[in-house]
């Protein structure tokens, strides 16, 4: 043992260690010289899930099987979290859709339901490169491809306009595809992307703009390519006039066009020439005789009056959503397509005077010039 404390004193004298220095170190059993073979020492604990490397292990995700197949395992730096952050409920799923009322649809369960939702997930992104950067992927499949698109509809339009500077802008990817300041959202079939960027260091709007420009753009069209079903809108949605309208411009209803009982669903589009402002929708129905009742159903409504014109005439109505200024709308038919024209009233003001209303608004004429066109179109 004397033999071992002098080798080991000698050693460090050798490296520069004496007096008060050196009795420190020659009780530090674990150090050796140079000289001496490397001790063996434990590996680190694995990295957490959040710091680099973590994409290592990023084929192992997602588990959900209907999931894997229309998500990437990576996109860019960032790839699936492979210690789960996974949640799925519905259809195939092991939870029950009613969980996802609680766990994940932060109180718009009802909206789900209401476009045919039959199964919703959860899948998260990290980034390989360490950053605290999410995102999340909200995958949610439809009982039908017009519930689907309905919902995206709702969630790049809803109660907006898609003229402003906030609105979603278009991005290519699959069928439909949008992006926001940190969000994007992706529609093929039956199925509904919802992407979510968050970064606590990001620091601004711009910043975060910018982000999605880089990450949740490339990450939506990586999902859009495995997305599947009809790359086609609705029926009614199809029917509206191309000309003019705002990109994203379309809102399609699965249920009573202006809550009319018996009106059914249809597509409503946003339009714009030069100050103009104002919408279109289009409803369908089999044939031309149940297309003449839906008309009916309009001229029966408080105040509406028939005004004359070509295919039977029109008719003109008031309607007023709640917490909305009154819309004068021109409808009419021809076949079995029913086609409206209306004001815009997102544009529209309680102050605004007479002559402020008519730089913005068709008139009455005018819709009804629109309208005539719109219907003569669609007999070609």
């Amino acid at each position: 043992m004397k033999k071992v404390w002098t080798r080991v004193g000698s050693c460090f004298a050798a490296c520069g260690w004496t007096g008060a220095g050196l009795r420190v170190a020659l009780l530090l059993a674990g150090v050796g010289c140079k000289s001496d073979p490397p001790q063996r020492r434990e590996p680190p604990p694995a990295a957490p899930a959040a710091l680099g490397g973590a994409c290592a292990q990023a084929d192992s995700a997602p588990r959900d099987p209907v999931a894997r197949p229309l998500l990437p395992v990576r996109s860019g730096t960032f790839c699936l979290d492979p210690q789960g952050g996974e949640k799925a409920y519905g259809e195939d799923a092991d939870k029950p859709f009613d969980r996802a009322c609680d766990e994940l649809l932060d109180g718009e369960c009802e909206v789900y339901r209401s476009f045919g939702a039959l199964r919703t997930m959860e899948a998260r992104y990290i980034d390989d490169g360490g950053s605290p950067a999410t995102l999340v992927v909200h995958l949610t499949k439809f009982n039908t491809s017009e519930g689907a698109y309905a919902m995206f509809t709702l969630r790049v339009v809803g109660d907006g306009d898609p003229a402003g500077e906030a609105a979603p802008k278009p991005i290519e990817a699959s069928f439909a595809a949008a992006v926001g300041v940190n969000n994007a959202y992706v529609v093929r079939g039956p199925f509904l992307a919802e992407i979510v960027f968050t970064d606590e260091s990001a620091g601004s709007v711009a910043a975060l703009r910018d982000a999605a420009d880089r990450l949740v753009v490339p990450l939506a069209r990586e999902v859009g390519a495995k997305l599947t079903g009809d790359t086609a809108p609705p029926p009614a949605a199809a029917r509206l006039p191309t000309a003019a309208r705002l990109p994203l411009g379309v809102r399609y209803h699965t249920r009573d066009m202006f809550g009319i009982p018996g009106a059914g669903p249809g597509a409503a589009g946003y339009y714009r020439e030069g100050e103009k402002r104002y919408r279109v929708i289009a409803l369908l129905r089999p044939d031309a005789d149940q297309a003449k009742d839906l008309v009916a159903t309009f001229a029966r409504q408080p105040g509406a009056s028939r005004e004359k014109a070509p295919y039977d005439g029109f008719v003109r109505i008031v309607v007023q959503a709640p917490g909305e200024v009154p819309a004068e709308w021109v409808l009419g038919r021809a076949r079995g397509i029913v086609l409206g024209v209306g004001d815009e009233v997102r544009v529209v003001r309680d102050t605004m005077t007479n002559d402020e209303r008519a730089r913005v608004l068709l008139s009455t004429r005018e819709k009804m010039d629109k309208l005539k066109g719109m219907l003569e179109a669609t007999q070609k």
